[in-house]
């Protein structure tokens, strides 16, 4: 055992001398090789192999450097685990005795033991993955565009986290290198990363969430090869594809944007110009200028990173969530490459308990810490926040978080604080309890040119206008009165060739109160069930017409008299709905959340009195969890996330 240790100190005199040791780089190459213990031999070989190679040894030690934070979880039956959540996507539903044997598994869990790529890694292994992140980097024409430093970071790494370690890239390299130059032979990385994305063509990974416990992370090969999970999943299958062909690609993520336990996850591409572009890296490809914002707020924007980053201080953090966060030495804080760099300094005259306060976001179940700032002298001093975006101060006392004053709209350079005027009161009318996300108004947007049309046979010889949908429609129920009425018995309800014929709901009424709904049998026989959709009184459910310019054809079994139609579009059921009862809230400092008062919904808005300057949030208490809060100014609700 001496001779050993004497061998080992003698090799790391010769290598902190070979180095000339007197950088902080320098300092932590032999502090890796330290760690690594006996395997220390493996990566001298690469340093050794690459003597002659000054940007590849470089990179050997940007690797060796920051491995000693990287390892593999040794997790029991993890194979076991893969095999039924495989089994469980494919089939759709899981067995008790399969639930139950997961949950055995997750118990052994706090025995996974780590595995530190310092101390199991081979030379083989990582020459192997220098050398074909060079090839893969140099053969592509937007390499020139791209620093060392830039190369180093988003396509040399061998892991994304605590995977088990595999060989990869030259796996994913031969899959899709020839599919990429078949799609695309130009410089633009983001056209090129487009092409890919649509090539690949996920609407989303085959998912559910039917198992109890998954493993942190699955295996490149599992990812690779099963193409199932969620949006981790998603976007570890498209970091492993990108980055094995010379696309520089970042693990950027979101915590806690709507409750203390969610963490969603996308792919950022740094362009040639520097500027990230976002994809989910699924069939809608990737846009300059295209992202998330409108349904996930964006308050604090993390990176998985392969090297060390400098740990902020988490002393007296009393939420462990955000000190979680905060020490982890492998997550970076990249909310300034998103938004700008930018300071918020805010008063605090005083505070009870720990001396910190918190920004938080309002989620469905209370309070969600966003970010962190020691109150020092009176103020909390906060750098680099999401902007545009409503925060509210907290204090964080008995395990508890509790607002401090009025929230705060930030801007990036100003604070606009919501303080409601009890006095002084205006009348707003209610139409939504979320904002209206353009990837609804799509759907509401196939409502135009819709044309209702009506006929005494079912040849449709000769066929009458009964109603066209000529209006942009922004809302769900749409009555049109029939003047003067109609009497037919076929309808065919049919629209423009460049559209996708899409409802919610289709009903007729035989008078003007709408309380004679005339039922209708669907003649069409070759289309979806989901054509019933349309007729079962439910305004979530929708069907979608397979191809554009569809038609649906509609009969009666009898003549009948129309006096009003009224039809649903494809929406998000965030609409207020008639029938559903809702109470309306303002947010009244250190009182809290106060009570406007409850209605039933007898039309598709609501008329409620309410505070000027106030935040407000409306609630449906009959169903449905998505609610936003929001402001009611110039006549219209405008929500925050």
């Amino acid at each position: 055992m001496q001779i050993s240790n004497i061998y080992r100190y003698f090799i790391f005199i010769i290598i902190a001398g070979l180095l000339s040791c007197s950088s902080e780089e320098d300092k932590r190459l032999v502090a890796a090789l330290k760690f690594a213990g006996d395997n220390h031999i493996e990566l001298e070989k690469v340093l050794t192999h690459y003597k002659d190679d000054t940007l590849k040894l470089k990179a050997a030690r940007f690797l060796i450097e920051n491995m000693p934070q990287h390892y593999s979880l040794e997790i029991l039956h993890a194979d076991e685990l893969e095999q039924l959540k495989i089994k469980t996507v494919r089939e759709n539903k899981l067995d008790q005795g399969d639930a139950y044997r997961i949950v055995e598994i997750q118990n052994k869990l706090s025995k996974a033991r780590k595995v530190y790529d310092c101390q199991v890694i081979k030379a083989d292994y990582l020459i192997e993955n220098i050398d074909f992140s060079f090839k893969v980097w140099q053969e592509r024409p937007w390499a020139k565009y791209y620093s060392f430093d830039d190369f180093c970071r988003m396509i040399l790494p061998y892991r994304i986290e605590h995977e088990p370690l595999e060989s990869w890239k030259k796996e994913c390299y031969d899959r899709y290198s020839p599919v990429l130059d078949s799609l695309y032979q130009g410089t633009d990385v983001i056209e090129a990363c487009n092409r890919l994305a649509l090539y690949i063509g996920h609407k989303e990974l085959p998912n559910n969430f039917l198992m109890p416990f998954e493993l942190p992370r699955y295996r490149a090969s599992f990812v690779l090869k099963e193409q199932i999970g969620g949006c981790k999943e998603a976007v570890d299958f498209a970091i492993y594809v990108l980055r094995s062909l010379g696309i520089p690609a970042n693990l950027d993520m979101l915590y806690f944007y709507y409750n203390l336990s969610f963490t969603h996850y996308w792919v950022s591409v740094k362009d040639t110009t520097g500027q990230l572009v976002t994809t989910d890296f699924d069939i809608k490809g990737i846009k300059r200028g295209r992202n998330d914002d409108d349904i996930r707020p964006k308050r604090k924007i993390y990176r998985q990173c392969y090297a060390e980053q400098s740990a902020s201080s988490a002393k007296g953090i009393g939420f462990r969530g955000l000190h979680k966060i905060i020490e982890n030495n492998l997550i970076k804080d990249v909310t300034a490459e998103y938004y700008g760099e930018n300071t918020l300094s805010i008063e605090i005259p005083h505070m009870e308990g720990e001396q910190n306060l918190y920004l938080c976001a309002f989620g469905r179940k209370g309070w969600v810490p966003q970010t962190v700032s020691p109150v020092q002298k009176g103020k909390a001093l906060f750098k680099n926040l999401g902007t545009n975006l409503l925060y509210f101060p907290a204090s964080y006392a008995n395990g508890d978080i509790k607002t401090v004053g009025y929230p705060f709209f930030f801007d990036g350079e100003k604070t606009y604080f919501y303080h409601p005027d009890t006095k002084n009161k205006e009348k707003a009318k209610l139409i939504r309890k979320t904002p209206l996300a353009t990837r609804i108004t799509a759907h509401l947007d196939n409502a135009l040119n819709i044309s209702i049309e009506y006929a005494d046979n079912p040849f449709f010889k000769p066929v009458y206008r009964l109603h066209k949908i000529i209006d942009t429609i922004r809302t769900n129920y749409n009555t049109v009165p029939i003047i003067p009425s109609r009497t037919f018995r076929y309808v065919r309800c049919s629209t423009s060739s460049d559209k996708q014929l899409e409802l919610a709901e289709l009903e007729f009424y035989a008078d003007e109160k709408r309380e004679q709904k005339l039922p209708y049998i669907i003649m069409d026989k070759h289309v979806s069930p989901t054509v019933q959709n349309i007729k079962d009184d439910d305004p979530l459910s929708y069907y979608t017409a397979e191809g554009k310019g569809a038609s649906l054809h509609l009969d009666f079994s009898k003549e009948v008299t129309v006096k009003k139609l009224m039809f649903i579009p494809r929406n998000d059921d965030n609409f207020i709905r008639i029938g559903d009862e809702y109470e309306l809230f303002f947010f009244n400092g250190d009182k809290g959340w106060t009570s406007l008062g409850k209605q039933i919904a007898e039309t598709n808005y609501l008329l409620y009195n309410v505070p000027q300057n106030a935040v407000l949030w409306l609630r449906d208490l009959t169903r449905g969890q998505e609610e936003n809060l929001f402001i009611y100014k110039d006549g219209e609700q405008k929500f925050y996330l």
